[in-house]
């Protein structure tokens, strides 16, 4: 039998409305970085970024601010905690997780939103159990949350700040034991940005590792004004955000996707 494949739907991108906004988070082995957008007269307002698609986050509702006791930090939290690989099933609740030990560069947050990404089930698979970090594992990479303790040799945040980011430095080699599912969780202040204010802490948590990916495969490709880009899956977290991301500079943008996304972009 011979199969026949639809047509993709191709479209075609006009010139770019002007925009301003400013993002900052952190990359993976590239440490933070920040990236600024801008093509609207100075003094022009930045719209709010809430327009970004949350495919990815965790909840469908808002997250609002966790409420902070500085001085009261639990030593037992509640986390999703799997100890061996396999299936959604091996996936549990668990309330009497140790709250994790802050290093002198490290910060720990008070999680008020987690987004799930694809490496998060392919690591619960032991896809590259080879380089994981041991068991059991608290799974989850992107966070959005509240400082509420810092290192002796962290440097720019401080108790209370509102930050985001993912919290793995390399996705696959040595990913943190204690992820982002839970109540709280250490990260190196370098792989951290404030969070922005015109973001509450969901659309925040849902940034970070599509962001990354989309940038970092922008910066790969030697991105440069007049040429053109094909997007595959643009209307997914990674081809959504390269669209936003490249779409202010360049008029020859070109994106793939199905019919019934394209309300989406």
């Amino acid at each position: 039998m011979k199969a026949t494949l639809p047509t993709p739907h191709l479209r075609s991108f006009p010139s770019p409305t002007p925009l301003s906004f400013k993002l900052s988070f952190a990359f993976p082995e590239t440490r933070r970085k920040s990236l600024s957008i801008s093509s609207t007269p100075k003094g022009t307002p930045s719209p709010s970024l809430a327009y970004v698609p949350q495919r990815v986050t965790a909840s469908s509702q808002a997250a609002s601010a966790p409420t902070v006791n500085l001085t009261a930090i639990p030593t037992e939290m509640k986390a999703w905690v799997y100890g061996e690989y396999g299936g959604v099933d091996v996936l549990k609740l668990d309330e009497k997780v140790s709250v994790p030990e802050v290093k002198e560069d490290e910060v720990l947050i008070k999680v008020a939103a987690a987004a799930l990404n694809p490496v998060d089930a392919k690591r619960r698979q032991g896809k590259f159990k080879a380089t994981d970090s041991p068991l059991p594992t608290v799974p989850g990479y992107d966070v959005a949350g509240v400082v509420v303790k810092v290192g002796s040799q962290v440097k720019e945040l401080k108790e209370g700040d509102e930050v985001y980011g993912n919290i793995n430095e390399k996705a696959l080699e040595g990913p943190r034991q204690f992820g982002s599912l839970a109540q709280y969780t250490a990260v190196e202040e370098k792989l951290l940005a404030l969070k922005p204010k015109n973001l509450d802490f969901a659309q925040a948590a849902g940034l970070p590792l599509a962001i990354e990916t989309a940038y970092e495969g922008l910066e790969r490709t030697g991105f440069s004004s007049g040429k053109s880009i094909l997007v595959l899956n643009g209307s997914g977290g990674v081809g959504s955000l390269v669209i936003q991301v490249w779409h202010p500079f360049f008029i020859s943008n070109l994106a793939c996707i199905g019919i019934k996304e394209i309300s989406v972009l």
